[in-house]
């Protein structure tokens, strides 16, 4: 029996007494280091949460006991996270927004869950409305906090803790993430689209090396389209074109190049909503575009959750069904 016990507390080792320690932490601890990360100055981080200096250190000291690290350096300018601090951050920040999320879930309706979901804004287009009206038929629908931005982006806040999942392309930041939850769903094409009365518009093939005789209307430099059709031409052996209109949302430059005679690249599926329209076409090249794929991503412990499941389960069908 004794050896039980002995062989029980050996495995349980010495991270019981820091469990024990972070178990008195409060909530205005753990937001105490992500104020001094923000502000660079623990007397701004306490001003900040309307405590008072000597307040502000003895949470700090407790946090530093608490974790067995120093979390700052201080120097002439103020303080800032230490190796540890920004470390220790880093993971408080998933807890501290799945908390945000809990109260403001419940807050609420409480009887609905509350999905913070992130996306690339193509997928308004036809994945979310897809994805709504499934739920939606099957009386499944959860309440949607819904983030339009790029991957880098979603990418941050998916690791923040202030997204429950991401529908994206994959970020090469991505890969390797063993704390992730990553699931193919589809693969999706990037073209080029011109105005119905464009002189490209109805050529049967339209080789690359025409396309930089006119105008562009481009995504901003570093935008995901953007290197797509940079790469895209410098593999056909030409300089990409410089652009004549810059706008990242692809509904603006879809909507210019209705008007003139200028091109784009846009994901195919929004040019067909909008071919749909009559609005543009999509120009048929010698040589097309490869295809992306859409991934799924949710940390490991989100897919757990019933609601985050439903979800991935959703997209899967859509994928699916093609």
């Amino acid at each position: 029996m004794e050896e039980k016990q002995l062989e029980s507390s050996q495995q349980r080792g010495p991270s019981r007494p820091l469990h024990n320690r972070i178990d008195r932490l409060r909530i205005r601890h753990l937001r105490l280091l992500e104020q001094i990360a923000q502000s660079g100055s623990l007397s701004a981080a306490a001003q900040q949460m309307a405590v008072s200096q000597p307040g502000a250190t003895k949470m700090l000291q407790e946090i530093e006991a608490a974790l067995g690290s120093n979390l700052i350096e201080r120097s002439s300018r103020g303080a800032r996270l230490s190796a540890v601090g920004s470390a220790a951050l880093g993971r408080l920040r998933i807890a501290l927004g799945a908390l945000d999320a809990t109260v403001d879930a419940l807050s609420v309706q409480p009887g609905i869950p509350l999905v913070r979901l992130g996306m690339i804004p193509v997928l308004a287009v036809g994945a979310l409305p897809a994805l709504a009206g499934l739920l939606d038929g099957a009386g499944r629908l959860p309440r949607l906090e819904i983030h339009e931005a790029t991957v880098e982006r979603l990418t941050a806040l998916l690791r923040e803790g202030q997204l429950d999942c991401v529908v994206s392309t994959l970020d090469s930041q991505l890969k390797g993430m063993a704390d992730l939850h990553i699931t193919a769903l589809w693969e999706a094409t990037l073209v080029v689209a011109a105005a119905p009365n464009h002189p490209l518009a109805r050529k049967r093939k339209v080789p690359a090396d025409l396309l930089t005789q006119f105008r562009w209307a481009l995504p901003p430099e570093g935008a995901s389209g953007r290197t797509h059709i940079e790469r895209w031409f410098i593999q056909a052996g030409l300089n990409p074109p410089e652009p004549f209109v810059q706008a990242h949302s692809f509904h603006t430059r879809l909507a210019l190049v209705s008007r003139t005679a200028m091109l784009t690249v846009a994901p195919q599926a929004a040019v067909r909503h909008y071919a749909g329209q009559e609005m543009v076409r999509e120009l048929s090249l010698e040589r097309p575009m490869p295809k992306g794929s859409i991934f799924f991503v949710t940390r490991k412990e989100g897919v757990q959750l019933p609601e985050i499941a439903l979800i991935k389960e959703a997209l899967q069908k859509i994928a699916s069904a093609g």
